[in-house]
């Protein structure tokens, strides 16, 4: 293979730190693989050259990468090595030495940790979130979970983090709920993924004289994607490499992705220079993977970037050519599908048309006007629209619409109630609501009435507030004679159920995704230009083709 000029520059560059900002598709792994098979022509020692990559798959391309470079020429190749295989040995090590104690079995699964912060939210949930927690338990446990691993992502103090991540306050008792699960992981001799790396570092951190147990031990260390490294990762380097390893990183700040581990930019932007002495800079700006007009408009959108470097993303002359075409309808999923459609048409594969998006909502009246137009598709995130919670609420109102509740068995009707109590949210305990829906169920109409007559003296005034709305926009709901959509927006006004969905998520993006849901649901419906129970056997149409 015949290298750039800057990929050239990379593999002879002289032996010292070297900063090396890479834009997506520059071929940085077959240069980083020539160049350690330079420094092994240049006589340094396989064994002290560590190479250093953020998962298992790329530590395994990488392997594959440099043994296909390398051919036969060396008698052996350095160790490739994920961050966390490097962590878990030093752990070893620090157990032996008796710095940490000993663990038994596996580093938990994601389930077992899950697990286990269910048992601490149970242990120090406030009385004022029971029935929020009864309902969103997933969301708090996903909470505590980010929590924990964001916590051990740096050496700052836990309340900082929390803070950080801008939780409610009434979330705040998740520093109980950390503590909570520390106690019992210690008393179990258990460690999770995040332990790996965080303990040893710790230890060192708070036992300085560990340190000459792991530093200076290697002359060369390469970490790939480095904006992608968090505070931990980024001290276990400085301790690995000491004052003798010289040490190149590779990354690209503007593809950073792994905030929710605690990911930052600065380390590649700046605190690597700080403190690595005098490090070169270096740049692989031309892409392979695409052609000029793509390159341009990444530049070009990129810039709106914060904390990056000025590095132009270039498409390589031998690419082919790439087309942009920027299309602004007012229904954008039948623009897609229609375009969808064309490249088929044209001969085009499905397996070679990807749709991307920006949050996973906008894929809902995507998915719907493809599965009415017959187009076949595979979503990559969870089980698809028809059996998302807002889309199967929000046609259950359309079943009230219809006249069609009324059909259904006691048993159908019951789900329904339920599922749509807990959807509405009008912050009633699960024993009150599961009430309500028991008496709903038996009515084949005027149920906004119902439960109108069940608003109590005993609540709550904000529960009495809710009830009584959610009950009056029942009422209109059954009596309405406008287009679905308008109904639908209408109900969903009288309810305020978008500030009911904020105030009851437990982040701003849980919140907006939901909401974005059901809007994209009610565009689609709009589209459809069809009375309540058309759109029920339009969906019903699109369920059995899904």
């Amino acid at each position: 293979m015949k290298l750039t000029d800057e990929q050239r520059a990379i593999v002879e560059a002289d032996f010292s730190h070297t900063v090396i900002t890479a834009v997506a598709g520059s071929g940085k792994t077959t240069t980083l693989a020539h160049r350690i098979c330079y420094l092994l022509e240049q006589g340094h020692d396989p064994r002290r050259i560590l190479i250093l990559m953020f998962n298992k798959a790329a530590q395994q391309d990488f392997a594959r990468k440099l043994a296909q470079v390398a051919g036969q020429r060396f008698d052996r190749l350095p160790e490739v090595r994920t961050y966390h295989a490097m962590g878990l040995r030093l752990y070893q090590r620090l157990v032996s030495e008796g710095a940490l104690p000993a663990w038994e079995g596996d580093p938990l699964s994601d389930k077992a940790l899950a697990l286990q912060m269910l048992h601490a939210i149970q242990a120090h949930l406030p009385r004022t979130l029971e029935s929020e927690f009864k309902r969103n338990r997933k969301e708090f446990i996903e909470l505590a979970t980010l929590f924990h691993d964001l916590a051990k992502s740096t050496l700052r103090p836990p309340q900082e983090v929390l803070e950080h991540m801008g939780v409610l306050e009434d979330r705040r008792f998740l520093l109980k709920v950390l503590q909570h699960f520390e106690r019992w992981r210690l008393a179990n001799r258990r460690i999770t993924f995040a332990d790996m790396l965080y303990q040893p570092v710790k230890a060192i951190h708070e036992q300085p004289e560990l340190l000459a147990l792991v530093t200076n031990k290697m002359d060369m260390i390469l970490v790939d994607e480095y904006q992608d490294t968090n505070d931990i990762q980024h001290r276990l380097l400085k301790a690995v490499a000491g004052h003798r390893a010289r040490v190149t990183v590779v990354g690209d700040p503007d593809q950073t992705i792994y905030e929710f581990r605690g990911a930052e930019p600065a380390f590649i932007l700046s605190r690597f220079s700080e403190e690595f002495e005098s490090p070169r800079e270096l740049t692989l700006s031309y892409t392979f993977r695409y052609g000029h007009r793509s390159a341009l408009l990444a530049n070009h959108l990129i810039t709106h970037n914060r904390g990056r470097r000025d590095v132009l993303c270039r498409a390589h002359p031998d690419n082919p050519d790439t087309r942009v075409h920027v299309l602004r309808p007012r229904d954008e999923a039948s623009a897609l599908v229609q375009k969808c459609k064309a490249l088929l048409d044209d001969g085009r594969a499905p397996d070679e048309i990807a749709v991307l998006v920006r949050t996973w909502s906008q894929t809902v009246p995507l998915e719907l006007a493809m599965l009415a137009a017959g187009l076949p598709y595979l979503i990559t995130q969870g089980k698809g629209a028809l059996s998302n919670r807002e889309v199967i609420n929000t046609l259950y109102l359309v079943e009230i619409l219809a006249g069609q509740m009324a059909t259904l068995p006691d048993a159908a009707r019951l789900e329904r109630w339920r599922s749509l109590l807990a959807f509405l949210r009008p912050g009633l305990k699960n024993e009150y609501c599961e009430q309500l829906a028991q008496g709903l169920a038996r009515l084949d109409s005027g149920w906004g009435e119902a439960l109108l007559d069940t608003v109590d003296d005993r609540l709550h005034p904000l529960q009495r507030k809710k009830l009584r709305e959610t009950a009056t926009a029942l009422i209109s709901l059954e009596r309405t004679r406008e287009p679905v959509w308008a109904a639908l927006r209408r109900f969903i006004s009288d309810v305020d159920l978008f500030d009911r969905l904020t105030d009851s998520a437990l982040t701003w993006d849980t919140a907006d995704e939901q909401i974005e849901n059901i809007l994209g649901l009610l565009r689609y419906i709009r589209t459809l230009n069809q009375d309540a129970g058309g759109v029920l056997a339009h969906f019903e149409q699109l369920r059995a083709q899904a």
